[in-house]
């Protein structure tokens, strides 16, 4: 079960403002809290999972930023714009697609994660995502990415636009030789944030006072490395680009427990500077891999990560239930007279909790 996070001073902070209403810009309290996404690939639904959480629950706006690594940083904008819930489903409705993820098209030579689609038609076109509203939102989006000529992790925020936000996503999400080649993006050559840095801690670190993280993997459970052929696959297409970076690769899992660790002890000692609290799927959980595209399973984590996140704010099991829900198709909000939901994203059904 997952552990009842209530008492925490961070949780006590994100509770107290929704209480009062808080919004971003205007605080009173002095402490300024940031949210903290892990990706990973398709385990990235867990942590949607989670933002579906905070969505329901109505703590969007209790923060003042959101960082975001690979598909967290998918997940951190569509938590911005409104619309967690539906990114929760489309990982396995659109992100499932095996149309979208396929290792025999990467064997072939072609992105085995093909991102450019589902960004640049997908959530601008089909199921489109609320740009305005992420813009409009008050709330900083940093989106983290590995820069490959420097080897460093970068922090891509200020985004000012909607072509800029779905630079910074791409560039977040572009995982070497799975997804392509680097993303070009204010004057550097980008990759996936995760070869870098997977929980995006590093800069929230020096400019929040509280930090609530949320992590895909239960706690215990150690990072798990490329299998061997696509580790050698991705090396030798790292080498290329800079060698550098294939340290960063084969160095990431120990990294990666190393750092898992620490917020743990961190979040241990509520007088840690800045107060941490971390958010896991609780023992026993769904644990996918980067490529999973199985509907089921990936439905299923996403509810893990949905009650694991409930459980730890409300000290509830919430009982998860699947809703009808009908959105205009892209365009008609152009018809004479239509009065449209705040929220055109396209899906018949999200993850809903009802106590």
């Amino acid at each position: 079960m997952t552990e009842d996070l209530r008492e925490h001073p961070v949780v006590r902070t994100l509770r107290r403002r929704r209480e009062a209403g808080s919004q971003p810009g205007h605080r009173t309290d002095g402490r300024r809290v940031a949210l903290v996404i892990e990706g990973g690939g398709m385990r990235g639904v867990v942590s949607a999972g989670m933002t579906s959480a905070l969505e329901q629950l109505g703590l969007r706006d209790a923060f003042d930023e959101v960082h975001g690594a690979s598909a967290g940083a998918f997940n951190a904008a569509f938590l911005l714009a409104g619309q967690a819930a539906y990114l929760a489903t489309l990982y396995q409705y659109g992100f499932g697609d095996p149309r979208f993820v396929s290792l025999r098209r990467a064997l072939r030579g072609g992105p085995a994660f093909d991102l450019d689609h589902v960004i640049n038609r997908v959530w601008t076109q089909q199921r489109p995502l609320r740009f305005d509203a992420v813009l409009q939102s008050g709330i900083e989006l940093h989106c983290t990415a590995t820069d490959a000529d420097r080897a460093t992790i970068v922090n891509l925020t200020g985004l000012r636009s909607q072509d800029e936000i779905c630079c910074a996503l791409r560039a977040s999400g572009r995982l070497p030789w799975l997804a392509g080649g680097p993303v070009s993006f204010r004057g550097m050559r980008l990759l996936d944030a995760t070869l870098a840095e997977a929980i995006p801690v590093h800069v929230a670190r020096t400019t929040a006072t509280d930090l609530l993280v949320l992590q895909t993997r239960p706690q215990g459970v150690r990072h798990t490395p490329l299998s061997p052929l696509v580790a050698r696959l991705t090396d030798r297409y790292l080498r290329v680009i800079n060698p550098a970076l294939v340290d960063l690769r084969q160095t990431r899992s120990p990294r990666y427990d190393a750092l898992a660790a620490e917020l743990a002890a961190q979040a241990a000692g509520p007088e840690q500077t800045p107060m941490v609290c971390v958010i896991r799927p609780a023992a026993g959980s769904t644990v996918i891999g980067q490529l999973e595209h199985r509907a089921s399973v990936l439905q299923r984590a996403a509810s893990d990560g949905l009650r694991s996140a409930w459980m730890a704010l409300e000290g509830e099991d919430p009982e998860l239930i699947g809703t009808l829900r009908a959105y205009p198709r892209p365009g008609a909000q152009d018809r004479p007279g239509r009065q449209l939901p705040p929220d055109p994203a396209g899906h018949l059904d999200s993850l809903r909790a009802a106590l």
